[in-house]
């Protein structure tokens, strides 16, 4: 009789992948590493599987968290980084201290970190071995003395809001600054879609219209809302405003208004006061609210759909979401940040607490977060903190029970 001498590497796809289903994790790693053709297979058809839904590593339908990867991580790297993010397994590194106590605002992509210091914008390149460079690429701002407030970043395009009221626009064409509002009143919060401009005071709403001539931007007032945003975001197609109400007194705090006709439509979310929101999709809303909930709101029902109590009783500040499942949440004290699935009601996934430093020992909120597969950037009232989640050695904290 003839013997056949055939390897593991002479089975097609489909074997392959029957023989897979009897190995463990470790065992399909030690395949992978053995030989190449094996390894390819694995990835592409066991770890491609594995991570579609992961929290905050996942790739279905490449959710937003995808385009602020400053890298490409395999799937079996996703596999890794995705359970340190469960595991509280991280390194904690601390940037741009400063004495003097203020709230900065944050956002992330692919290249750079935009960061607000007093009444500058400050841009950092995302390269080198740490997350961050530690001296600013770009400096921002106008020769107005005040505090950035808020900022928005959308197609090259920069729409940035002062304490003081006033706004610049930078874009290709350069910087533009207008006093959109009285020096009295303290803007909240900005944002834009095309031409579409609104920003928001402890006392009014307005939005503008951009128009450009001769090279010189100028913006038109078309609506004048006698309602007061602590958040607000405009619609895609910018059609509708929606907004946190900074205080109601009827504990309905969730707004829309048509950006055409000014009608408002007020949502049956049962909050006083909204400190950051997010927009799903065109009918899901997340809030972060003072009665210390993140919520879900569902336009199509009128009603809050899942509803999160923090465990600490601390109010959320801000929030960030990766575009699938994963929600997270900074809180008012200690600087802490609560990790939600939306998946799982009722109860957190994780806790992070960033460590204190020489400088600063007393409680801190989260007063903005940015995020992606591997990183947290956490902005406290004196400093940056990054958390690296793609590490093999960090320390354990573990508090999800």
């Amino acid at each position: 009789t003839r013997v056949l001498d055939m390897k593991l590497t002479d089975l097609n796809v489909d074997c392959l992948l029957g023989v897979f289903k009897y190995c463990s994790e470790r065992e399909l790693v030690n395949l992978s590493k053995a030989n190449n053709y094996l390894g390819s297979v694995i990835e592409q058809y066991v770890f491609y599987a594995m991570t579609k839904d992961l929290l905050l590593c996942g790739h279905r339908n490449r959710p937003c968290v995808e385009r602020r990867n400053q890298s490409k991580m395999t799937y079996f790297e996703r596999l890794q980084v995705a359970r340190n993010w469960l595991s509280g397994i991280y390194l904690e590194r601390h940037y741009f201290h400063h004495a003097q106590m203020f709230p900065s605002k944050l956002s992330v992509d692919a290249d750079a970190l935009y960061i607000t210091h007093a009444n500058y914008l400050r841009r950092y390149l995302r390269t080198g071995p740490e997350s961050l460079q530690r001296r600013y690429d770009e400096e921002i701002s106008t020769p107005t003395i005040s505090d950035i407030s808020d900022f928005v970043i959308k197609n090259n395009t920069i729409f940035a809001g002062r304490v003081n009221g006033s706004c610049f626009v930078r874009d290709g064409d350069g910087i533009t600054e207008e006093s959109l509002h009285h020096a009295k009143e303290y803007l909240f919060c900005v944002d834009f879609v095309d031409d579409v401009y609104a920003s928001s005071t402890d006392t009014c709403c307005k939005l503008w219209k951009r128009s450009q001539e001769f090279g010189l931007s100028h913006f038109d007032l078309f609506m004048n809302l006698q309602r007061s945003f602590k958040c607000m975001k405009l619609s895609d197609d910018g059609q509708w405003l929606l907004g946190g109400l900074y205080t109601d007194g009827g504990r309905r705090a969730l707004r829309a208004i048509h950006t055409e006709s000014g009608e408002e439509q007020v949502f049956n979310s049962n909050t006083i006061s909204i400190y950051d929101l997010k927009i799903k999709d065109d009918q899901v809303l997340f809030t972060a609210n003072f009665d210390t909930t993140f919520r879900i709101f569902d336009r199509r029902i009128d009603r809050d759909v899942c509803i999160w109590e923090d465990p600490f009783d601390s109010s959320f500040y801000c929030l960030e979401y990766d575009g699938l499942y994963a929600v997270l949440c900074g809180a008012k004290y200690h600087s802490r940040v609560n990790l939600y699935d939306i998946r799982v009601p009722g109860k957190y996934i994780q806790l992070y607490f960033p460590g204190r430093t020489r400088q600063h020992h007393r409680s801190s909120p989260v007063y903005s977060l940015a995020c992606d597969s591997q990183y947290m950037f956490v902005a406290t009232d004196h400093n940056l903190r990054v958390f690296d989640f793609r590490t093999n050695f960090g320390i354990k904290r573990d508090y999800s029970d």
